[in-house]
């Protein structure tokens, strides 16, 4: 696992749109140097129906039945001979609601002696995105997309100040995942309120995984459903606030009811396989590699361990691996 501590140095800022929105800049709360406000991507892509199946992904690992045996945001897991550690489900919003995290969460991070994310935030990570995110020379975005797609796109886009000859070297998937979120007002996200407090108190940083395997999840997808998502994406571009909103009142309510009905009205009638097979790709195949490596993390104990909150439920969740593998995981918070 990746491990970063605090520099010294103000990195220059600049958007950069794709599986992460990133800039850079001195944070003066902690003065620890490097900081970077970061948007993860909530997820990975379908080839058909893309906007709104990207959206379900996220909604199906909290929603589908086995949501009610794995209700709950702070997992303490233990192991023979060392302290516990914590396994806190996030959701990459900036909203205050979601950052102004419970006293049961404040104590866990206190206590912790490091924090574990899903991924290292630091220029390692913008670099390897960037590197992936840009066209090889000899093709562009112009070149993949249809003349009204392409004029569509580059509108929506100076909107967050790409101008249209650094656009068209950007892959539709940088372009769709960036749309799909809302955007940045004080760039204060869950999972950079942590690392900025892991800074702060000069606890070790981890990630589970690379850079690398974060944007593979986008970067491997063909061309042609890269173009259709981000098609759909522009055509529901006045739906994604609404989504967010409900996912985030999901994330703060645990109601089943609640629940319940989100999911019926977010699935649709959206093919069963196509949802299954995308969740596989985007979710449970993560899980299982989160789940491997946490295992000398949990051995060593003392951990706070924090991913997206759509990784813990159900039978391949980490919380479920996690005790397969024999930790002792309870419902704190």
């Amino acid at each position: 696992m990746g491990e970063t501590g605090a520099g010294s140095d103000m990195l220059p800022a600049y958007p950069m749109p794709g599986g992460f929105a990133i800039m850079t800049g001195r944070d003066d709360s902690c003065g620890k140097g490097r900081m970077m406000r970061i948007m993860k991507a909530t997820t990975g892509a379908a080839p058909v129906r893309g906007a709104a199946l990207l959206w379900l992904l996220l909604a199906l690992a909290w929603l589908s039945p086995v949501w009610a045996e794995a209700q709950g945001r702070l997992w303490r897991i233990s192991a023979e001979g060392v302290e516990p550690s914590y396994l806190f489900g996030t959701m990459h919003s900036e909203h205050p609601e979601v950052i102004r995290l419970p006293a049961a969460v404040e104590h866990a991070f206190a206590r912790s002696e490091q924090l574990v994310l899903e991924m290292v935030l630091d220029e390692t990570a913008i670099l390897t995105t960037v590197q992936a995110g840009l066209f090889e020379p000899g093709r562009d975005l112009k070149s993949v997309l249809p003349p009204n797609l392409y004029r569509e796109t580059v509108e929506a886009m100076a909107d967050y100040g790409i101008p249209e000859p650094v656009l068209r070297r950007y892959k539709p998937w940088m372009i769709f995942s960036t749309l799909m979120l809302p955007r940045s007002r004080s760039g204060l996200f869950l999972d950079m309120r942590l690392y900025q407090q892991a800074l702060a108190a000069d606890k070790p940083v981890a990630g589970l995984e690379t850079a690398a395997e974060q944007i593979g999840v986008f970067d491997s997808m063909p061309m042609a459903d890269q173009v259709s998502i981000l098609r759909d994406t522009l055509d529901n571009r006045d739906r994604f606030e609404a989504w967010f909103e409900d996912m985030r009142r999901v994330y703060l309510s645990g109601d089943l009811e609640a629940l319940a009905a989100f999911s019926d009205r977010m699935m649709g009638d959206i093919d069963p396989a196509l949802v299954e097979r995308f969740n596989r790709r985007f979710v449970t195949e993560r899980n299982h590699r989160m789940a491997a490596r946490l295992q000398p993390v949990l051995r060593q104990g003392g951990a706070f361990i924090a991913v997206g909150a759509l990784h813990l439920p159900g039978e391949e969740g980490i919380i479920a691996l996690l005790r397969e593998a024999g930790y002792e995981v309870e419902r704190e918070e």
